[in-house]
């Protein structure tokens, strides 16, 4: 079954990760960049988490799982590498109604994490519904050379003009036809160039 793809706001939530290994570490980092209150849930950590753990930025409990401990979370990954601990998560979490992801283990999950390609606030999610993260993998590294850092400042700039854009062009439709023009004026370009201030001055042209 295909799932449906969103885009979650994780910031200041509290999102739990049971297991303390190098995939918990990459979880965890993850979460962290999204703005997530992370938790982790595990007897030891690896030297990356336990800075993390050891500066305040994410929340260790030390032990291993027991019920109880995902109350008041959001999501919650499960990364051991102990199938019943990882079921338990799974259990407890959809019966809280806790999104949960369970690593490598489709059947336990309510929802996939894609393979991420991130250039700002312009992200590019890919999933092949649990089948084959491998191939989301490949898919990824393929658009990394095509999506560069200038998307995430185009992203920025269309953001920073969206109001001027909103107050000039109440019309949605007409507001389309402005951001069209905005793509094909060769803003993104001048971006790559480094030339921020004439791309600014491009784009305010085209509104």
């Amino acid at each position: 079954m295909s799932h449906y793809p969103v885009n979650l706001d994780l910031k200041g939530r509290r999102c739990v990760i049971v297991g303390g290994g190098p995939i918990a570490e990459r979880k965890a980092q993850m979460l962290l960049d999204f703005g997530a209150a992370v938790g982790v849930i595990a007897p030891e950590l690896t030297p990356r988490l336990h800075d993390l753990a050891e500066n305040g930025l994410v929340e260790h409990t030390a032990g291993v799982y027991m019920p109880g401990m995902l109350d008041g979370a959001f999501l919650v990954i499960a990364a051991t590498d102990d199938r019943e601990t990882n079921k338990a998560v799974s259990s407890e979490a959809q019966r809280l109604g806790i999104l949960v992801n369970v690593v490598d283990d489709p059947e336990l999950c309510t929802f996939f994490v894609p393979a991420i390609l991130r250039r700002g606030d312009f992200i590019i999610s890919i999933s092949t519904s649990g089948r084959s993260p491998a191939l989301a993998r490949r898919v990824r590294e393929e658009l990394e050379s095509r999506f560069g850092p200038e998307y995430g400042e185009l992203a920025d700039l269309l953001g920073e003009l969206r109001d001027e854009m909103k107050a000039r062009h109440p019309d949605p439709a007409e507001r389309y036809q402005v951001f069209l023009r905005i793509l094909d004026s060769g803003v993104l370009d001048l971006l790559a160039q480094g030339k921020r201030n004439e791309a600014i001055e491009r784009a305010r042209k085209c509104i």
